[in-house]
């Protein structure tokens, strides 16, 4: 029966003390200024305790945050003195003295299987588990070991309970997944799989060291955060301000944050001025400053590239400059600022420009679409609308094979490749140049990575006024919608600065009315998001063939979907002005 559980915590223990939602730990003896120190901030953060509110009065302090599941050390410095509590557990500290030591007990494990939860046996039991589950988080445990029958066990229920893990094959990837979901509260948890009676760990997940020579995966789970909406995306404010240093007037760059920076790497000036050059943008102080002490082999200067974010790394993929177009692969780490060339296997794309690359967080890939060709000579011109897949524990490229006569998009380029939950939404691009006049393409195509990556042509049902058609757009996913802004139409003079939403869930078109200091039109800028996905910085662009006034200074736009004052982002003033015909204009979407 659940109900004879802990109210609190969901566990039966019923000779300790629930120590979860809150950890309260005493000193019952002498001592007139005691302060407890803990494993949980490195013995670092002491705090005071306080004689408690109830009878017998002894010394308290309660740990807050609540720490999270595990075994922590505590000790008391009593009067400048360190010192134990001799009559509760304790442990050898490694420096001939000891320190207390205590079990946070995880709360109630609830599996969540494909064929739901199971039925209550009591009304009791079916308060209990509603009231409960209020306060745990839905989480997916992985792994890409290949085994028929696979077992997942873990520190959530203290390695009791063997969990079964769902078998299924991801075709454009070309390899099994192993899965459950779990309920689990707020915390850190440790677990291994279990694979015909032996214990093992994914070393391509995270891991810490055990007690037992080995490691175990680890995973954290973090609390609810509230997801911001907008009312309406009827209206859109745009504000411009300047930021701390002038930067060349650059288009085909990348733009990537990580942290609380932007990290701004490659591109092309005016005429044939590739560049490899890595700054960094600081969105507060809007400072833009260049990386110049980093280690390993830089990237040869291109533009046209694709940036992906992985955890504290950069993915830079492709790109082109006068000389060729690349087909590399490069991996820089901020943390070490260090640059990695690596060589990946398998079935590569052939070289090409402006195809899409997605990250697929959730299945450890890269999938990349489309792309163009163009021979040196210009007698070779080839697009594309083939699919791979790159898989980022083995480094192994696979083409997914489609029947030929599935459905799928046209081959494109310069396309728009967002990927919204489970989905990837492919909009617009350009088709092979017919003379002066290039076909573009205003099609809406999804990817839908949860039935075995099926193609699914929306244009016949979606509803509204879609964007033009168009190339070299930005398309974005803020707070799970999808934004296209700006491109180039099918002229080389159509430069287009419009912003167009789309609702997955409606499949409706709407152009918000855009207010404020309306950013110059532009295509092939860079865009990224920061935070918690409702910010969208967008940095650089061409212009075309206008021509304008160049200025000294490098513009920040704000964009948001309510009206707020100058001084209410980043407490910066307002700037007005002409801009140039290479845009080196930074817009920030607020959707908060």
């Amino acid at each position: 029966m659940l109900s004879s559980y802990c109210k609190q915590c969901g566990n039966l223990h019923e000779d300790q003390e629930c120590a979860v939602n809150s950890t309260v730990i005493e000193w019952k003896y002498e001592g007139n200024v005691v302060i407890l120190y803990g494993s949980w901030s490195h013995f670092q953060v002491g705090y005071p305790m306080m004689k408690s509110k109830q009878p017998p009065f002894f010394l308290q302090a309660e740990i807050n945050p609540p720490l999270p599941p595990g075994v922590h050390q505590y000790k008391f410095n009593v009067d400048g003195v360190w010192k134990h509590d001799p009559n509760t557990d304790v442990i050898d500290n490694n420096f001939g003295t000891y320190n207390n030591w205590l079990e946070v007990v995880p709360r109630k494990l609830i599996q969540v299987d494909s064929s739901d939860d199971q039925e209550p046996h009591s009304d009791e039991d079916f308060k209990f588990r509603q009231n409960y589950k209020q306060d745990l988080m839905k989480v997916k445990v992985r792994t890409y070991l290949d085994w028929n029958e696979m077992f997942v066990m873990g520190s959530w229920d203290e390695w009791k309970q063997p969990i079964k893990l769902n078998r299924k094959f991801l075709g454009f990837a070309k390899k099994y997944i192993n899965y459950a979901y779990l309920h689990l509260a707020p915390g850190s948890y440790q677990y291994k799989f279990l694979i015909a009676g032996q214990y093992v760990y994914d070393e391509t997940l995270p891991t810490i060291d055990n007690n037992y020579s080995s490691k175990n995966n680890i995973l954290h789970v973090n609390r609810k955060q509230q997801h911001y909406h907008p009312q309406n995306y009827d209206n859109v404010y745009f504000t411009q301000y300047q930021i701390q240093k002038k930067y060349e007037r650059i288009h085909g760059l990348t733009m990537t944050g990580i942290g609380n920076e932007f990290y701004i790497f490659g591109g092309r000036g005016t005429g044939h001025n590739f560049k490899n050059d890595l700054h960094i943008l600081n969105p507060r102080t809007k400072e833009l400053r260049i990386i110049e002490d980093t280690k390993g082999p830089i990237p040869d200067p291109r533009a046209f590239h694709n940036a992906i974010k992985y955890g504290n790394k950069i993915i830079y993929y492709g790109g082109l400059n006068s000389d060729k177009i690349f087909d590399d692969y490069y991996v820089y780490n901020t943390t070490s600022k260090t640059w990695i060339q690596s060589k990946p296997k398998g079935q590569l794309p052939s070289p090409r420009e402006k195809a899409s690359l997605t990250l697929l967080s959730n299945y450890q890939s890269l999938i990349y679409f489309g792309g163009y060709y163009c021979s040196h000579d210009l007698e070779v011109q080839k697009i594309y609308n083939d699919l791979y897949c790159l898989d980022l524990t083995t480094m192994m490229w696979t083409h997914y094979d489609l029947d030929e006569h599935a459905l799928k998009p046209p081959p494109r380029s310069a396309h728009s490749a967002t990927q919204i939950k489970d989905k990837l939404y492919v909009f617009g691009g350009q088709s092979l140049p017919e003379g002066h006049y290039t076909p573009n393409f205003n099609d809406l195509w999804i990817l839908d990575f949860s039935k075995e990556a099926s193609w699914a042509n929306l244009t016949p049902i979606m509803k509204g006024e879609p964007p033009s058609p168009r190339h070299g757009h930005l398309g974005s996913a803020l707070a799970g919608h999808l934004f296209i802004y700006g491109g180039r139409g099918e002229h080389s003079n159509d430069i287009l600065g419009d912003l167009y939403h789309f609702n997955p869930e409606t499949l409706l078109w709407t152009k918000p009315k855009i207010h404020g200091t309306i950013p110059i039109p532009r295509c092939y800028c860079a865009a990224d998001t920061m935070g918690n996905g409702n910010e969208l910085w967008i940095i650089g662009g061409h212009k075309g063939n206008m021509i304008f006034n160049q200025q000294n200074q490098t513009h920040v736009y704000v964009m948001s979907f309510e009206e707020r004052d100058d001084d209410d982002i980043f407490g910066s003033p307002k700037v007005v002005g002409r801009k140039p015909e290479f845009v080196m204009d930074i817009v920030k979407a607020i959707t908060k």
